[in-house]
């Protein structure tokens, strides 16, 4: 009973979602290369472009993960059947964690096929680091204000503070490697984000 039921939310969670999180990333990911040349770049370069533009993905990833999650049509489902709320949330966080893994790394073999040298599997779990800092800042956010639009703007405006001159060395992940305080970070507002789930309307 409990499998069907996770079953249940898991099908449930990756049907609605998908709208508002994986189309939103590949579209940005197919716009990167016009932006910045993806092609004949070196390790520096490299980790320049996946820190710098791929990593924004984290932003439509997990930042509107629990809109859906605030609303009564999402929260009836989940209501009928003997499935934590949190446990939801945090199922849908694995989901896009493991999705936004997926694109970085097929974003990474693009690279790769042009000519672009760099340690793939180092750099795609950094990237994953920095893109996960960036989505989770924004899903705090619009837990914490119950506003998806508060966590994008969350998520923004944290973007800017890491990219802007001489800050943010800590969340650059894919140039300085992932370090035991943006871990602890990671896991703070995680942690910070289930917390924060609650019944639709201040639940």
């Amino acid at each position: 009973m409990k499998n069907e039921n996770f079953l249940t939310v898991l099908k449930s969670n990756v049907r609605i979602n998908h709208k508002h999180t994986l189309i939103p990333s590949i579209l940005l990911l197919l716009v990167i290369p016009l932006i910045y040349g993806t092609a004949n770049l070196d390790c520096v370069k490299s980790a320049d472009c996946l820190e710098r533009m791929t990593a924004l993905i984290g932003i439509p990833m997990f930042t509107p993960l629990l809109y859906r999650e605030q609303s009564e049509d999402l929260y009836s489902i989940v209501a009928l059947r003997p499935f934590p709320l949190r446990a939801v949330a945090a199922l849908q966080i694995g989901i896009s964690a493991v999705e936004a893994l997926g694109l970085i790394l097929a974003f990474e073999v693009s690279m790769a096929v042009r000519g672009s040298t760099f340690p793939v599997g180092a750099y795609a779990f950094r990237t994953l680091a920095a893109c996960m800092a960036l989505g989770f800042t924004g899903l705090l956010c619009a837990s914490a204000m119950k506003n998806v639009v508060a966590g994008y703007l969350g998520a923004f405006v944290f973007c800017f503070a890491v990219q802007a001159r001489g800050g943010g060395s800590l969340f650059r992940a894919v140039t300085n490697g992932i370090q035991p305080p943006l871990l602890l970070f990671l896991f703070g507002a995680a942690a910070a984000i289930l917390f924060a789930v609650g019944r639709p309307g201040g639940r």
